[in-house]
């Protein structure tokens, strides 16, 4: 008789997979057993290789200063934002950001600069229906469509993306709202919107942006402008990244100079080096974090102020065709060896975690069922799957984000090519790892039942769906991934002689 670890698998194989047609022995290759990539880590024989020096700190002086190259102001070839319209939904007063404000001084600009295309401008760009392979951006749900009203929990999605693209210079921004609803929602568009506004007022208007230190004082000061934004449009919390890739003065290279509060990470992907996380400096890798807490957050968290706990500021060296990229959580949880069911923690590290008060997020459905719900994901530790200490989860989910994009779903490939294909790819892994979670939810019965002698569904109470769900809480935690809001923004790095394809169009 097959064991129940055994069944488990089947079912996960069955739900996880949408191509029933795919040979089973490739399936079988990313289970524990099959001296996949996390056996060779674990048995030394796939060590990540040396990767280009990242640098971070807690403010701008503690970073050595890089100077930059020109920038082109102009020729912006891609904007797009999302979902659902992104940063365009907010702001629509444009409240006018005072020169007087010693806190939101646009410090490169030395005159007003007087545009009259500028006033039709949202954030400083005509158009955001302009994607491109090389600049992307796409979010979804993970979260499980009620069966009859076919509405998803956690609607609406409470990320916001954006990325502008110049000649050899972009912005990418990315905001992850704190739980669920409209104030959420509309507390990470208020802050993409706020913070790219600013990026584009202050270092491409009057492209007087010298050095590194320059660019990271301008993308602090683009932090305030997206707090004071969430305050002005009375959303709530979200955590916010944004990148700025700019050329390096006197070389082929570029700079990524990252800033971020909370835990939407940004990353690298290079075919030489693999994938890389930029934002390593804001959560402790050695330390074994809690999912459910956001570590920091803009937005009204004690009063007017934001939580700046781990607010940090990052920088790498980058080249031609390296892609620079952020996820929210719901994306880079789901690379995570524990929440994808490959390894356990250690038994000691399954309790004692705790979360912050101010900005514990609402990642998984059962969170709004009156369960716990364990900070990993994990399964009990009495399996036969390989126990991993912190710093090995940060290393096995760059391996699996790395061997996805090297290799595919399928594990032969193609690799990606391009920003665009990156978002994609990233999405689909997460969407098909938290299959098996949402076929659990999704189950009529947990919502339904049938009248005794009627074909009608009659409607359960409150408290016997509440009931139902906790029993299905077993099931939940036998099964990977985690429900959330999944958002990845891209850019692939260009010199000007490479930009000749033409803007992808939006899917419908």
């Amino acid at each position: 008789m097959p064991s129940l670890r055994k069944k488990v698998a089947g079912f996960i194989r069955q739900l996880s997979v949408n191509n029933q047609n795919e040979n089973v022995d490739q399936i079988d290759s990313s289970g524990p057993s099959s001296g996949c990539f996390i056996q060779r880590y674990l048995s030394g024989h796939d060590v990540r290789q040396t990767e280009p020096v990242i640098l971070h700190g807690q403010n701008p002086h503690e970073l050595p200063r890089k100077n930059v190259g020109t920038i082109v102001l102009d020729n912006q070839f891609a904007a797009v934002t999302g979902p659902d319209g992104g940063l365009t939904t907010v702001n629509r007063r444009q409240r006018h950001l005072s020169t007087s404000d010693p806190d939101v001084d646009y410090i490169d600009i030395q005159q007003h600069v007087t545009d009259p295309e500028r006033n039709n401008t949202v954030a400083g760009v005509l158009d955001w229906s302009r994607p491109h392979c090389r600049a992307y951006g796409a979010a979804t749900t993970l979260y499980e469509r009620h069966p009859i009203t076919k509405q998803h929990a956690g609607s609406p999605i409470a990320d916001c993306f954006a990325v502008v693209a110049r000649t050899n210079s972009a912005i990418l921004a990315l905001a992850d709202g704190v739980n669920w609803g409209e104030k959420a929602c509309i507390a990470a568009r208020s802050a993409v919107h706020g913070c790219v506004d600013y990026l584009n007022k202050a270092v491409f208007t009057s492209g007087n942006i010298a050095n590194t230190t320059d660019v990271f004082v301008s993308l602090l000061r683009s932090f305030h402008a997206a707090h004071s934004l969430i305050l002005q449009e009375a959303g709530m919390l979200t955590t916010l990244t944004a990148a700025l890739v700019l050329p390096l003065a006197d070389s082929d290279r570029f700079v990524a100079c990252i800033c971020n509060v909370g835990d939407s990470l940004s990353y690298v992907y290079s075919a030489q080096h693999g994938v890389r996380e930029i934002t390593k400096g804001s959560h402790d890798i050695h330390c074994m974090r809690d999912m459910r807490d956001a570590l920091g957050a803009l937005g009204p968290v004690d009063g007017q102020n934001p939580e700046l706990n781990n607010l940090t500021c990052s920088m790498t060296e980058v080249e031609p065709g390296d892609i620079v990229f952020i996820t929210s959580d719901g994306v880079s949880d789901n690379f995570d060896p524990v929440v994808g069911k490959f390894a356990v923690l250690p038994p000691s590290d399954n309790v004692n975690l705790k979360v912050h008060s101010g900005t514990g997020k609402m990642s998984s459905a059962t969170s709004n069922y009156g369960t716990s719900k364990s900070p990993g994901g994990d399964i009990p530790s009495s399996s036969s799957l390989p126990t991993v200490q912190a710093y090995q989860r940060h290393e096995l989910s760059l391996l699996r984000m790395d061997d996805l994009l090297k290799n595919g779903v399928s594990g032969n490939g193609p690799p990606c090519q391009d920003a665009k294909t990156l978002c994609e790819m990233l999405l689909d892994f997460a969407t098909r790892l938290t299959a098996a979670k949402r076929h659990i939810l999704e189950d009529p019965d947990l919502y339904y039942t049938t009248v005794e002698g009627s074909t009608e569904l009659t409607e359960l109470s409150r408290a016997e769906q509440r009931s139902r769900r906790r029993k299905v809480c077993e099931k939940l935690a036998m099964v990977p991934g985690k429900l959330d809001h999944a958002t990845v923004v891209a850019y692939q790095v260009v010199i000007a002689i490479q930009i000749s394809e033409s803007p992808t169009k939006l899917f419908s």
